[in-house]
């Protein structure tokens, strides 16, 4: 009898557990309904208010065109170098030992460390000029209108290019007929609309993705979308339509212009580029892209919580890598690496415009002094370096990387390689086989924070790049005061010359500071 209880009491304990999962299941699904349906819901709520910005946006293309004439490109100065000079360490040699004697046996010679340059006994304040520059902090990369979801019965056929190596692909609309009748006000209009259909979701969803997953910066966000739609429109006024058109949907405040015959597309700059003319238009610099035309007609119709392109560059950007072969670097005390470099990105910053800010030219160094050196660099650098100063104080330690970044490089001016001003990224000084001051100052500054995680500051004289260390130990040396802290100068290009050392030559009345972050 007590197993027939015991029988039904676990049939019945079943039905229940039973029951209760079917009611779990319900629920799950009743849940999840609701979700999808508040996520459609949602959605169809971004997509008006889209549909909404594009159409005033198409409205106003046909009446706000104006004629504006561009603003000289601007450039730095033409500033004689500095060439660089050999240290010579003021301490005296020491007096030779005496001969052995001749029958005394020989000893056998026994290598000897690598002598560190001392820094000098007493500590000379440097009074630096009072405009000090701190590099603005970077803009967040701009947020789409509204966030879009391609409609998956829509049919599409990728397109694909390399960009700079990497191979990307994105969905244009299969059959697509985007086609410009004309370039007058209301036939751009029209085109805007079309563009704004249901249709084309797919592609700004894709290029977005790209960005994404490459961690573009900006720069790399409007080549990338210049390359793709020259793939599947030629270089054609509708590849610049349908370039401005993304922008414009990535959330970038970018207006579009044209002469008698083509487009061109504007976008607005956090920095000012170097070299390259620009409008003016309601305060805000703008720059066109492929254009060197002195007036256009340009319509500044606007979207909302549009937002400027940054020039800085604060993450690597995710190319495929094409690695270089191996190159063999030594100091003159014995630091040896073996760096590798990803060819890609030397093609990518080789196209990347030089830009300052603060309406002052010099400081176009931060840009490449704040910018990362990328995996493949650190892998094959940095291990070496950091074994070299293992058991070194900061001082020491110091010295050893500044004597690399002095003695591993040859100098060279960059009138005689480039024929102008080239300043580079520390990833390119790595690469080719000439640097000048401005480059081994940035390539220091970028390896003093990566590997001691010390605040270094680009120190500029006319003519001449240097920067200064802030120690946490007490160090001696020539020396400035930032916000209450000593940094002391460190000239990569002053050769074989310790931590401390000023340059000859240099006046450091006329010196300037440049804060990076």
């Amino acid at each position: 009898m007590k197993r027939i209880f015991t029988l039904i009491g676990a049939v019945a304990l079943a039905t229940t557990l039973s029951a209760q999962s079917r009611s779990f299941e319900d629920y799950k699904a009743q849940q999840n309904a609701r979700f999808n349906q508040f996520k459609q819901d949602k959605q169809a709520e971004f997509d008006a208010f889209r549909k909404k910005q594009n159409q005033r946006y198409a409205e106003f293309m046909q009446n706000s065109w104006a004629h504006r004439n561009a603003q000289p490109a601007v450039a730095p100065e033409e500033e004689k170098p500095q060439p660089p000079v050999i240290y010579e360490d003021p301490t005296p040699a020491p007096a030779p030992a005496p001969l052995p004697k001749e029958d005394a046996p020989k000893p056998t010679p026994q290598p000897l460390p690598a002598p560190v340059p001392q820094p000098q006994e007493e500590s000379t304040p440097i009074l630096v000029k009072e405009d000090v520059v701190e590099v603005p902090q970077p803009l967040p990369a701009p947020e789409p209108i509204a966030p879009v979801e391609p409609k998956p019965e829509i049919p599409h056929e990728p397109y694909a290019i390399s960009f700079y190596g990497t191979l990307i692909s994105v969905g244009f609309p299969t059959n697509d007929v985007f086609k410009l009748e004309g370039l007058s006000e209301k036939q751009l209009s029209k085109a805007w609309s079309h563009l704004s259909s249901e249709a084309y979701d797919v592609t700004l969803s894709n290029v977005l993705a790209v960005r994404e997953n490459l961690v573009l910066c900006d720069w790399g966000y409007v080549e990338m979308l210049q390359a793709i739609s020259e793939k599947r429109y030629g270089k054609t006024n509708e590849a610049v339509f349908m370039q401005a058109f993304l922008l414009s949907q990535s959330g970038y405040r970018m207006r579009l212009a044209m002469d008698d015959t083509r487009l061109y597309v504007l976008v607005a700059s956090q920095y000012s580029i170097v070299g390259m003319p620009y409008f003016k238009l309601d305060g805000t610099k703008f720059y066109p892209i492929n254009c060197n035309k002195n007036e256009l007609y340009i319509c500044e119709a606007a979207f909302d919580n549009e937002k400027t392109l940054s020039l800085q560059l604060r993450k690597e950007q995710k190319l495929d890598a094409e690695l270089t072969t191996p190159r063999h670097l030594q100091s003159k005390y014995g630091v040896t690496a073996n760096v590798v470099v990803n060819k890609n990105t030397i093609d990518f910053f080789n196209n990347y415009p030089a830009s300052f800010f603060n309406d002052d030219v010099t400081t176009h160094w931060a840009v490449y002094a704040n910018t990362p050196l990328d995996n493949a660099i650190q892998y094959s650098l940095y291990p070496a370096l950091k074994q070299s100063i293992v058991g070194l104080s900061e001082r020491d330690a110091v010295n050893k990387i500044l004597n690399f970044v002095q003695t591993a490089f040859e100098y060279e001016y960059d009138d005689k390689i480039w024929g102008k001003d080239r300043a580079f990224f520390a990833a390119e000084t790595l690469y080719y086989p000439y640097a000048d001051c401005e480059d081994r100052s940035i390539l220091f500054s970028r390896i003093i924070r990566d590997i001691m995680g010390l605040d270094v500051v680009l120190l500029y004289y006319p003519g001449h790049l240097a920067t200064a260390v802030a120690f946490t130990q007490d160090v001696q040396g020539d020396y400035l005061v930032y916000n209450n802290r000593k940094y002391i100068v460190c000239d990569p290009t002053y050769i074989n010359a310790p931590l401390g050392e000023t340059m000859p030559g240099m006046n450091n009345q006329e010196a300037q500071l440049i804060v990076l972050n």
